[in-house]
């Protein structure tokens, strides 16, 4: 995983976690990857792998069980895509429409592109 300079490690850490969850590859219900393995993978300190782990267990995404570690509950996945929604158009969108007033382009111009993509 590389790491960007615009956001915390731990937050991106958390992010990457969520990926994980919404592209499947972590299951509710299953025993997530421990401070340490996450760690070691990723090449960061323990401590900033816990905040990350932390950060997701106060958004009720996993829950500590002991003998255990972590696990993820069963609506992660809902709760992840909502966190992603609200971050998009609370952040994303109004960053995506600024840019598109600068730049001079219409929400046609916008649609007409998606369109393409499909």
């Amino acid at each position: 995983m590389e790491f960007s300079d615009n956001k915390p490690i731990y937050r991106q850490i958390a992010d990457h976690a969520c990926d994980m969850i919404i592209g499947g590859k972590w299951t509710p219900g299953m025993r997530v990857p421990s401070v340490r393995e996450l760690a070691v993978e990723l090449g960061v300190n323990t401590r900033t792998v816990l905040k990350a782990m932390e950060e997701l267990q106060d958004s009720g995404i996993i829950f500590p069980r002991r003998g255990l570690g972590y696990i993820l509950t069963e609506d992660a996945p809902s709760k992840v895509r909502e966190s992603m929604r609200r971050e998009f158009f609370g952040a994303t969108l109004p960053r995506l429409a600024s840019e598109m007033r600068l730049l001079g382009i219409s929400p046609d111009e916008i649609r007409d592109a998606l369109m393409s993509l499909s």
